[in-house]
């Protein structure tokens, strides 16, 4: 929440520092725990009268219309002014802005922005709950130095009113102070332990961390996202190195670090020695007398405590795994819900062990094989260990399945098959975790879709995006000749797949663009060709790019352009019928006809293999032909029925070459 906030206060200042005339040199945003704020250097000084336009009204409006610009700007009929515009006649209204003070101008510019300002989670408070804030506000500093003098910028924010003077450290250093400069400011809040920028306390953990630990032999587990973590929650971010007790390390280490992370936000440590996680690092805010050795007792005691805790989860699930097997856990999954609607997860798994089974097919593995891994894909949801730590879901019945006696490609199968779970996460790449990841996911997503769970806006409470890219994105890094169609009818799941399959689409889109690949291309790509051409969209784009690069391509398009502003201007000709006229075609309607006959029979005979470079290449002859048409004849001659030949034949010639490729897409930014 913190960096996004950095980074609208910065849009927001500027946006309504231009709105208002005034010239920025430099903004430098901040935030840390405690304070939200932005330096913003060598700022105009003179602002000058100016005047501003205000658009109402076309001409010929409505009264109402009209009426109602006058009352929202609080002016009269005689304000008015008539002007002639590029898009028509227009009402305007005409507003002199007085110069202000440098002072005035900002706090205007600063009160809008904490009203105008969005938080995604935020609080209603103040007498009459007027104020939407992320947390009630403290207070707000707001100066401004020019010419060596320091001068109050007057903002009052729900009587709450600016000051001069602000804190460091709540707790090292909790008086107040003022200063003199913005340099000024910055040296004493960094003496007051606050360090303002993201980047810089990122850059201290980092440092000082790496210190300690090569100091005690170990090295840093990278953790990015518990890391951005740890500096959003600190203002002087101090390392602790402490060693994880030699009889808890009896736990696998997926455990120890997601119990570190989870519960206490440690960052893990691993043994040079070894490579085994067996230290941490404690983030404290404040820095100690004692050298942080109460702070890091206080943490010792409760990890110690975690991590017992754990063991005791970990010792029951392995009784019970070597006593019964892992099978015992499904008949719990009866009692699981995995949706009101669509049953409990053991409806679930039967699904995604039908449908497992069915697709190894493509894949030549054993059905005993599919049928124990998909049997076993969500049994670890109810055991004791995954219950205290659901992000080890498939993790710990990968390791489970291990003690059972499973084979080595079903217990990784179990661990891959939620892959990827982040757009930074690897896809499966063994044949059985394929499987089961693709069973899992299309089952899900089309489970979801039929009972009418579908993403809308920026809202996917149950993260079928994510899914989508998922299936996508398994089929495409493994370059599987695999229809996602046929994907998703193998869930023999009944409706209307119409909605779910244009979905599909904008998500193959979404990454592909994302790939780097001209949008343009991407989105022509993706509308012309069938989900059942996925595997090979890539090369389609690539082939396609290059064409367009080439002095055919650029053929291509000019002739496609002169073509379709031909129909487009007269469209009442194209429902005609070539037989009607064709008696009446001259020597160059015929042999545009020709050609066109004969490219339309090579297109056809090269998009069968899916030879998409043949198919855009054989355009070409017809290209010069068309060229020729155009140059030497009138379409739009007076004997109406031969011009409707004439517009037939154009007709014929854009749909053939859509039939390739959507060019028209290709027009659009």
């Amino acid at each position: 929440m913190q960096a996004p906030a950095m980074h609208q206060l910065e849009t927001l200042i500027l946006k309504k520092v231009n709105e208002n005339g005034l010239v920025v040199e430099n903004l430098t945003p901040f935030v840390t725990p405690m304070r939200l704020g932005i330096i913003l250097q060598n700022i105009s000084t003179e602002v000058t009268e100016s005047i501003k336009e205000i658009r109402g009204p076309r001409l010929g409006a409505p009264e109402s219309a009209i009426d109602g610009f006058l009352k929202k700007n609080k002016i009269e009929r005689s304000d008015l002014q008539e002007k002639k515009t590029n898009k028509g006649d227009f009402y305007f209204y005409t507003i002199k802005i007085n110069a202000h003070s440098l002072s005035n101008i900002l706090a205007g510019i600063f009160t809008d922005v904490i009203y105008e300002f969005n938080w995604p989670k935020s609080m209603f408070w103040g007498d009459n709950y007027s104020l939407r804030w992320v947390r009630p506000l403290r207070g707000i500093v707001a100066v401004l130095f020019e010419n060596e003098t320091r001068e109050r910028v007057p903002l009052n924010v729900r009587n709450i009113e600016s000051g001069i003077v602000t804190r460091a450290h709540q707790v090292m250093h909790p008086g107040f102070f003022d200063f003199n400069s913005v340099n000024d400011y910055q040296e004493k809040i960094l003496k007051g332990k606050v360090i303002l920028h993201p980047e810089d306390r990122k850059t201290r953990v980092l440092q000082e961390g790496k210190r300690q630990a090569e100091a005690k032999g170990f090295y840093l587990v990278e953790d990015d996202k518990l890391l951005e973590e740890i500096i959003g929650l600190t203002e002087f971010p101090s390392p602790i190195l402490g060693k994880i007790p030699r009889e808890l390390l009896s736990l696998p280490e997926e455990v120890i670090i997601t119990s570190m992370r989870e519960h206490q936000k440690f960052i893990s440590l691993r043994s040079s020695a070894n490579g085994r996680v067996e230290g941490f690092l404690v983030i404290a805010d404040i820095e100690t007398h004692d050298q942080q050795k109460k702070i890091l007792s206080g943490n010792m005691r409760v990890l110690n405590s975690r991590l017992k805790d754990a063991i005791f989860f970990y010792q029951n699930d392995l009784e019970l795994v070597k006593r019964q097997g892992m099978r015992a856990w499904n008949e719990k999954l009866k009692d699981v819900r995995f949706h009101e609607k669509l049953g409990s997860q053991y409806n679930r798994v039967e699904r995604i062990v039908k449908m497992a089974v069915l697709l190894s097919k493509k894949f030549e593995i054993e059905q005993d094989v599919v049928n124990e891994a998909a049997t076993l894909v969500k049994a670890d949801l109810v055991s004791n260990l995954v219950g205290e730590f659901p992000s080890l879901q498939g993790v710990m019945g990968a390791h489970y399945a291990k003690i059972a006696g499973c084979k080595e490609m079903v217990s990784e199968a179990i661990r891959d098959h939620y892959l990827p779970v982040g757009s930074n996460d690897g896809v499966p790449k063994y044949p059985l975790s394929i499987v089961l990841a693709l069973s899992d996911k299309v089952d899900y997503l089309t489970c979801l879709w039929r009972i009418g769970i579908r993403p809308t806006g920026n809202k996917d409470p149950f993260a079928l995006r994510r899914t989508s890219l998922g299936i996508i994105r398994i089929v495409l890094e493994n370059k599987l000749d695999i229809d996602l169609d046929y994907l998703i009818d193998l869930t023999e799941v009944n409706f209307d797949k119409t909605d779910l399959q244009q979905f599909l689409k904008e998500r193959i889109a979404f990454y592909l663009a994302e790939k780097n690949y001209q949008k343009n291309i991407v989105r022509a790509v993706v509308k012309q060709y069938e989900l059942d051409h996925l595997s090979i969209l890539p090369r389609i784009i690539a082939e396609i790019t290059e064409f367009i690069s080439s002095e055919a391509g650029t053929k291509a398009l000019a002739v496609y352009k002169r073509v379709s502003n031909l129909l487009n201007s007269n469209k009442e000709f194209l429902s005609f019928y070539k037989k009607n006229s064709e008696e009446l075609a001259t020597n160059e309607d015929q042999l545009v006809q020709e050609q066109l006959t004969l490219t339309k029979a090579q297109v056809e005979e090269s998009l069968q293999p899916k030879n998409f470079k043949t198919a855009l290449l054989v355009l070409e002859p017809m290209l010069d032909t068309v060229n020729r048409f155009l140059d030497n004849v009138q379409v739009n001659c007076e004997d109406i029925e031969l011009r409707s030949l004439r517009y037939a034949l154009l007709n014929e010639i854009r749909q053939t070459m859509d039939r390739v490729l959507v060019f028209s897409e290709l027009e659009k930014k």
